[in-house]
C-alpha cells in the first residue's frame, strides 16, 4: 500500500509538473553481490551465502526548473537491505540567489564527506561503496536548510556549504528498532580545488534524543539509587554531538590518491568517542582502474562508573555490571584493507570486484574477508 501511495504521488506530482515546466528525470542502480569467506564469518551483514540482496539499490531522481532560478528536485531510492522499501532521500526546492549563492529548502543530503553528494551512486567512484568506518553515521540526510556557496580565488575554485535542520529517521541499533531526532543540526564543509589537488574540510554538531530500553532502564536504576551524574551519562537526552572531517584528493594524470579522516564526539553519552581514517591510491589502465584501500576505525569510551566499587550493595553491582558492559562493548579498534578493481565497459556502466580483509584487533573472532562484485550504472 504504500509503495503504491508513493507512486500514485510521484506519477502525479509529474503529471502536473509537466503542464508548466519541463520534467528530467536520471536514475541510477547498484547490483552488488558478496559472501564471506568462511561460515564463521559475518562482515557488513555479509555472511557465507553469496547474496545479492544486502548491497544493492535502485534510484530515480526528477528534477524540474521552473524558471527565474528556481527548482525542485526529488530522489526515490529504493534498498535491497531495506526489502526494497523506497525512501525519498531527496525532496527539496532550490533557488539560485545568484551565480554564486544556491539556497534549499526540504529534505536533502548533509555534506557530512567527499562523496555526500553522490553517496549511493557507486558508478560516481572507485569503490562499491565508500569504506564503512569512515561512512558510518546513524543518518546521512536531514530535513532543513542548506545553502551553497561557490566562487574561486585566482586558480582555486571553493566551494561553502551550510546547513541547518534536524533528523528523525528510523535506525536499527543494539537490536532495536527505533526513532532517534537529531535536533540542532548544523555545520558547514568547505572543498577547494586547485588544478589536480581538492583539499576538504566539514564540521557539525547536533543534539540527540536517543529512546534506548537497555539504557533508559539502566538510568532509571542509576536515578533511583541516587546516582544522578551517572544516570546523565547513561540516559541519550538531548545530548551534544560534535562531527570533524577532513579530506584531500589528488588526481595526476593515470594516478588517484584520495583519503578522508573523521572524528566523532558525544558529550555525557554512553557512546564511545569514534576516529577513523581510509586512504585509497588507484592507477588506471585505460577503462581498468586497480585500488588498494587501508582503513582504521577506533572507538573509545571512559568506564564513568569507576567511582562505584562492586560490593557496596546487590542492586548496585547489578547496574555496574550492566553499564560497564555496554560500555566495553563499545570499545573498539579494527582496520581494514581492501583491493579492488572497476571495468568501465560502457559510457554508462561498470563492472567493480574487490576483496576486503578486516581485523579486529580487540576480538579475533570478528575477523573476516568479504569477496563482492558489482554491475553499477547511471541512466
Amino acid at each position: 500500500m504504500k509503495k503504491h501511495l508513493i507512486s500514485i504521488a510521484l506519477a502525479s506530482a509529474f503529471v502536473s509538473g509537466s503542464l508548466h515546466a519541463e520534467i528530467h528525470l536520471s536514475g541510477f542502480a547498484s547490483i552488488v553481490g558478496g559472501t564471506t569467506t568462511s561460515s564463521k564469518e559475518q562482515l557488513y551483514s555479509y555472511k557465507d551465502e553469496f547474496d545479492f540482496k544486502q548491497g544493492s539499490l535502485v534510484a530515480l531522481q526528477a528534477s524540474s526548473d521552473l524558471g527565474d532560478g528556481l527548482g525542485v528536485t526529488v530522489q526515490l531510492t529504493a534498498k535491497g537491505g531495506d526489502d526494497w522499501d523506497p525512501e525519498f532521500k531527496w525532496a527539496y526546492v532550490s533557488y539560485d540567489a545568484s551565480e554564486e549563492l544556491r539556497v534549499l529548502a526540504g529534505r536533502q543530503r548533509a555534506p557530512f564527506f567527499m562523496y555526500s553528494d553522490y553517496l549511493d551512486v557507486s558508478y560516481a567512484y572507485s569503490w562499491i561503496d565508500p569504506p564503512k568506518g569512515v561512512y558510518d553515521l546513524l543518518f546521512d540526510t536531514f530535513d532543513g536548510l542548506g545553502a551553497i556557496y561557490t566562487t574561486n580565488f585566482d586558480d582555486v575554485d571553493a566551494t561553502f556549504h551550510a546547513i541547518y535542520g534536524r533528523n528523525t529517521d528510523e535506525v536499527s541499533l543494539f537490536g532495536e528498532q527505533l526513532v532517534p531526532e537529531f535536533n540542532g543540526l548544523m555545520g558547514l564543509s568547505a572543498t577547494f580545488t586547485y588544478d589536480w589537488l581538492t583539499l576538504r574540510t566539514g564540521y557539525f554538531v547536533t543534539d540527540m534524543t536517543m529512546p534506548l530500553t537497555d539504557l533508559e532502564a539502566l538510568g532509571a536504576g542509576w536515578q533511583q539509587a541516587g546516582f544522578q551524574d551517572i544516570a546523565n551519562n547513561t540516559l541519550v537526552d538531548d545530548d551534544s554531538i560534535s562531527f570533524l572531517e577532513l579530506g584531500f584528493q589528488i588526481n595526476i594524470d593515470e594516478i588517484i590518491v584520495v583519503a578522508e579522516y573523521t572524528e566523532l564526539t558525544f558529550d555525557d553519552a554512553p557512546f564511545g568517542d569514534q576516529e577513523s581514517f581510509y586512504i585509497m591510491g588507484g592507477y588506471q589502465f585505460d577503462k581498468v582502474l586497480v585500488h588498494v584501500t587501508y582503513g582504521t576505525d577506533k572507538e573509545v569510551i571512559s568506564n564513568y562508573t569507576s567511582d562505584v566499587p562492586f560490593g557496596l550493595a546487590p542492586g548496585l553491582d547489578i547496574l555496574k555490571a550492566g553499564t560497564q558492559g555496554l560500555l566495553e562493548s563499545q570499545n573498539v579498534e579494527e582496520d581494514y584493507i581492501t583491493i579492488g578493481a572497476r571495468y568501465e565497459f560502457h559510457d554508462s556502466a561498470a563492472v567493480k570486484v574487490e576483496y576486503t580483509d578486516f581485523s579486529n584487533d580487540n576480538n579475533s573472532a570478528s575477523d573476516a574477508g568479504l569477496f563482492r562484485v558489482a554491475l553499477v550504472t547511471v541512466f
